[in-house]
């Protein structure tokens, strides 16, 4: 039966159309031995890597030096990008079906399906593009290869261990709910983060210095995102992780949709987020900090 025919049982939710249509106009490709379709995440990796470079370009027009500040405020718009445009379809998929962590997708009308796969395809994209733009690319040194910081190689971490749980999660066709929770708690945060990021290297930039306005956007920005980023990352994170685990593990139609081989596998990719948490929390406090002892902006 098709969508329409089911149309009065259920309706799809106007925000998820598009993402159902572009998955499904989008060739596939499995990952070999699997149904999991990689071609969605492969187009959305490219799309992501254009943007990053084409925000670059931008903004050495506007007279930004060339070098670390200026990529990492183009990766920081690409990352605005991404969140703003998935956190409204994670709500949508999370708030049309009953809130199972491990529950069975294809038990799910086929609109559902698509539209998960849809969106964690997606993320799954972002993911791919940033391991290799940022601790690929642009970290790479003729003769040495790339070359990377200890943080560096923690957020990489982050970013494999994020993929393996998606294309689990799909490869499994349960449990996806459980990664999108943890995504949408996740990526709530990170327009204002990165607005954040983003004002704190334009205010380096000699081609800001007169924006006189900038450093009070700053202190706002600032402490929106202090209040945001603690509540969901502190306060909300270890609810929603501790709920995802219990399901997995300790319910019966947890053990029997996921097996428990990949529930304990998932554990340390949940909770390893929670700590990356506090590395982020360091990383901006030290910021700010190095900001308000800054003499260039007294």
């Amino acid at each position: 039966m098709s969508d329409n025919a089911k149309g009065n049982k259920e309706q799809i939710p106007p925000i998820l159309q598009p993402w159902i249509s572009l998955y499904r106009s989008t060739p596939k490709f499995n990952i070999p031995g699997t149904s999991v379709d990689i071609s969605f995440s492969l187009h959305c990796a490219v799309i992501f890597s254009i943007l990053r470079i084409a925000s670059r370009q931008a903004l050495y027009r506007l007279g930004w030096t060339v070098g670390y500040d200026t990529n990492y405020t183009a990766a920081c718009i690409v990352s605005i990008c991404h969140s703003s445009l998935l956190l409204p379809g994670l709500a949508a998929v999370l708030l049309s079906q009953k809130f199972v962590p491990s529950g069975q997708l294809l038990t799910s009308p086929i609109w559902y399906q698509d539209a998960t796969n849809s969106l964690m395809g997606f993320c799954t994209g972002y993911m791919i593009y940033d391991s290799v733009m940022g601790y690929i690319i642009e970290t790479w040194q003729p003769g040495i290869g790339p070359v990377l910081s200890g943080d560096d190689w923690m957020f990489l971490g982050h970013h494999i261990l994020t993929t393996l749980y998606m294309v689990s999660a799909r490869w499994q066709t349960a449990g996806h709910m459980s990664a999108m929770v943890l995504m949408f708690n996740g990526e709530f945060s990170a327009p204002i983060m990165n607005v954040h990021f983003i004002l704190e290297k334009a205010m380096l930039q000699d081609c800001c210095k007169g924006i006189a306005w900038l450093p009070a956007l700053f202190a706002i920005n600032e402490h929106i995102f202090s209040v945001v980023y603690l509540i969901c990352r502190v306060v909300v994170s270890p609810f929603v992780i501790s709920y995802v685990t219990y399901d997995l593990l300790f319910t019966k139609t947890g053990r029997r949709d996921v097996p428990l081989w990949l529930s304990i596998s998932w554990m340390p990719m949940c909770w390893v987020s929670y700590h990356v948490t506090y590395c982020v929390l360091d990383l901006v406090f030290s910021s700010i900090l190095t900001l308000s002892n800054d003499p260039r902006q007294s």
